[in-house]
């Protein structure tokens, strides 16, 4: 194998006493380091077979540790790609129930307009029609219906918003007016 080096650096401190010896010794500190270290653990280093089957192992377990690390970086991401197009589909679903809604009250509208249902309130029965069907409360579905015809510039009165009594009482009052000048935003009439 070119460009790997057999040798590598060691650097430990050691009791003064052993360095004393070490010092003492012919040989140089890296032999004596070397042949303490060869009797310790058993092997010879020019009998490289040992040394090279603990390289093997050493990086077959390293090989094991990172193969684990990328079996559950693959199980996050797939998961967060789980979680991700499960969040998309309940937004579809969202985008869906909000379309189905607003046509819902474009229906009502234009039932109203054709003079089908002069006149609906909170507790209206297509009111509650659309409140069975999209989960919202009466007096949101009011509120959007009046919002939404006063967007649309519908041919429709503040008064056909409310109950027969309530709207005679405004007509005499004079104050039944269109639908796009009335609704202030708020909920209200203005």
């Amino acid at each position: 194998m070119v460009g790997v080096s057999d040798e590598e650096r060691l650097v430990a401190e050691i009791p003064a006493s052993l360095k004393y010896l070490v010092d003492e010794d012919d040989r140089s500190n890296k032999q004596v380091v070397i042949s303490a270290l060869e009797r310790e653990l058993g092997v010879n280093s020019n009998d490289s077979v040992a040394v090279i089957d603990r390289k093997i192992r050493r990086k077959e377990e390293r090989l094991e540790q990172e193969l684990e690390q990328a079996r559950e970086h693959r199980d996050r991401v797939a998961q967060l790609k789980d979680d991700l197009d499960e969040i998309r589909e309940l937004r579809e679903d969202k985008v869906d129930e909000e379309g189905s809604y607003e046509d819902a009250l474009d229906t009502l509208l234009d039932e109203m307009e054709a003079g089908d249902f002069p006149q609906v309130w909170a507790t209206h029965p297509r009111v509650d029609d659309i409140r069975g069907e999209h989960g919202r409360s009466n007096e949101e579905i009011l509120y959007d219906l009046k919002q939404r015809a006063a967007d649309q510039e519908r041919d429709l009165l503040n008064t056909n918003f409310m109950q027969q009594m309530h709207a005679d009482t405004q007509r005499r009052a004079g104050n039944e007016q269109p639908v796009a000048e009335a609704f202030d935003g708020d909920g209200g009439d203005a």
